[in-house]
């Protein structure tokens, strides 16, 4: 039984892992982009498929599980590919209006 439960344990910890690898990279934007989060968030559900029967008995695979369905939501959420899109033509945005700025004469010196 010990040995069952060793595996057990093994096995959850690995989920953990990379749960928290997973979002780490999230949080850090080092997704390529959508494709990419979308391949991420099916291995999550396959490994959600896995874990689920156990969630009913056990307080830490229930966390586990819990965990894995928010992060595969954030995955999933449009939103933060959305903003880092939109980032750049701000910035283009920002120079062209610097530049417009600067060529400018002062309202002052005439």
């Amino acid at each position: 039984m010990s040995a069952d439960r060793s595996m057990y344990d093994n096995v959850l910890a690995y989920f953990e892992q990379e749960f928290a690898t997973a979002r780490q990279r999230l949080t850090e934007g080092r997704f390529t982009g959508l494709k990419e989060r979308v391949l991420v968030s099916v291995k999550i559900t396959e490994a959600l498929a896995l874990l689920s029967p156990y969630s009913r008995s056990d307080r830490r695979a229930r966390q586990l599980v819990k965990e894995g369905e928010e992060l595969r939501t954030e995955l999933l959420s449009v939103r933060d590919v959305i903003e880092q899109k939109s980032a750049p033509r701000k910035k283009r945005q920002d120079l062209l209006i610097s530049q417009i700025l600067r060529k400018r004469k002062p309202l002052l010196m005439h």
